[in-house]
């Protein structure tokens, strides 16, 4: 069994790139990943669920419910501000993005209910080996002679699903797979979970209907920082698209800063000021402001550091935002643009934006289809 599993672990291992990727996914790395996946989920289930005690359901259902959701658009910090939490001993942190409400509940939904536990649980087993398409890998571990810590997770993602099936005021099934991690990790007894979701910000209503207990960090960056980043890591996205995007968030942003269970942070200020941050959050969060706080880390082991545009550097640091300055991937169209349609929000927020003409906005919005 093991041997088995050991094989397909190295030959995905051998297809993960060493360094940050860009571009494309290496060829046969998702053909791989999920044939290992299978092979670890049947493994699993040979060996059924995970035994669980009464102790056990008992931490779990208090952990449930309390979950905090890290939102944001794309590329404006919520990885960073993951990262920061990750080593606190309080948190469970999930350390790939959930994007339960985002991706994978309509994926459940055109599955019949029967296969939701297969497909969920083979997911976050790629997940947990290569979360985000760079270093760290494997971050439960890796396979030994005797035993697997991915047969582990399989198993109690099994266990926790039968334990907590439909149990109110938890963000079920992908409560059954923070359980599995928090299970993995020995971390059962934390005071919350965590998942850092981007778009997230779009479900606020909903997290707050289905989990009344939820807290709120929603990450905000300067607009034009924002999209440059998004440009530059995914060259394929439509500005216009990702500008409505950011627009929203900003929107969403404006609106709940002041409601309760919230926590708005400036990327800039958590970079720039983050002795500062850090005791925000922990305050918000009922914990200990912890030194650890300021090391982000993934899975406990140190990340890489807070920038697409410098050069590698020490990882688990914090880059001001002075030390990953962006290179000119927008036009001055582009920038009148997005201070067009979100110069009146970014103001709310704190960000100076770039005085554009009404004609010239009218122009611009036309010509972007933004009306």
């Amino acid at each position: 069994m093991f041997s088995k599993i050991i094989n397909a672990e190295q030959l995905l291992n051998n297809l993960l790139p060493a360094t940050r990727l860009e571009g494309g996914l290496p060829a046969g790395l998702i053909t791989t990943a999920r044939a290992w996946s299978e092979i670890v989920w049947a493994a699993a289930e040979q060996l059924g669920p995970m035994p669980l005690s009464d102790e056990q359901i008992d931490q779990g259902v208090r952990l449930a419910q309390a979950p905090v959701f890290i939102c944001g658009v794309h590329r404006s910090g919520t990885t960073l501000l993951k990262d920061m939490l990750d080593g606190h001993p309080d948190l469970v942190v999930l350390p790939s993005e959930g994007t339960y409400y985002t991706n994978l509940e309509d994926k459940l939904l055109a599955l019949p209910e029967h296969e939701w536990t297969a497909f969920l649980g083979k997911e976050w087993l790629r997940r947990l080996a290569n979360p985000i398409n760079q270093p760290p890998y494997w971050l439960l571990g890796r396979s030994g002679d005797k035993a697997s810590p991915y047969i582990n997770f399989a198993r109690y993602v099994m266990a926790w699903w039968r334990a907590i099936d439909h149990i109110p005021g938890t963000q079920w099934p992908h409560m059954a797979i923070v359980l599995a991690y928090a299970s993995c990790t020995g971390n059962l007894t934390a005071r919350a979970w965590v998942d850092k979701t981007p778009t997230n910000e779009r479900f606020i209503n909903r997290i707050r209907q289905e989990m009344p207990g939820a807290k709120i960090i929603h990450v905000v960056r300067e607009p034009v920082a924002t999209l440059t980043s998004r440009m530059k890591m995914e060259p394929s996205v439509r500005l216009r698209n990702a500008l409505l995007f950011l627009k929203n968030s900003f929107r969403i942003a404006a609106l709940q800063q002041n409601t309760p269970g919230f926590l708005l942070l400036r990327y800039e200020d958590v970079c720039n000021q983050s002795q500062t941050i850090t005791k925000q959050l922990a305050a918000f969060l009922g914990i200990p402001a912890l030194a650890v706080l300021n090391r982000p880390s993934v899975a406990g082991r140190p990340s890489l550091a807070n920038s697409s545009f410098s050069k590698p550097t020490q990882a688990g640091i914090i880059l001001k935002t002075t030390g990953h300055t962006q290179a000119g991937l927008l036009t001055h169209a582009d920038r009148q643009m997005i201070s067009a349609c979100t110069g009146k929000l970014a103001g709310k927020l704190g960000y100076a934006s770039e005085k554009v003409g009404l004609l010239r906005s009218i122009y611009l919005k036309l010509r972007y289809r933004m009306f």
